[in-house]
């Protein structure tokens, strides 16, 4: 079976591939260089999947309240975005930061979500 990542932009896939393997740091700067040739219309998308990478370095730092503006941020950028975009299901990174938001200020440990 192909993976669906197959068929979108080079950057992205990667970008992508990065955060499956916890390497969010890495993961922001590669989508980074695809938000800076985007067209318009795709940069919020980048930016929120950019920023929910950021988030996870945060966390990965101990950084709760970078963690917490990040994915504010994200949730915000990804909200006019349809439920699949580029293949990403945006509908459940919208739930994943409605969730984590809720367990950062509780406290408590977030698991990544899944990007496809």
């Amino acid at each position: 079976m192909t993976d669906p990542l197959d068929e979108r932009s080079p950057y992205l896939v990667e970008g992508i591939r990065l955060f499956r393997a916890g390497e969010y740091f890495l993961a922001h700067e590669t989508l980074e260089e695809h938000w800076a040739e985007a067209p318009a219309s795709e940069r919020p998308f980048l930016q929120g999947l950019i920023q929910l990478a950021t988030g996870f370095h945060h966390l990965a730092r101990g950084g709760m309240v970078g963690a917490r503006l990040q994915f504010t941020k994200a949730r915000d950028r990804l909200s006019g975005y349809p439920d699949r975009y580029e293949g990403v299901d945006v509908a459940g990174i919208r739930s994943f930061l409605a969730d984590a938001l809720v367990r950062i200020s509780a406290g408590e440990p977030i698991t990544p979500p899944e990007l496809e």
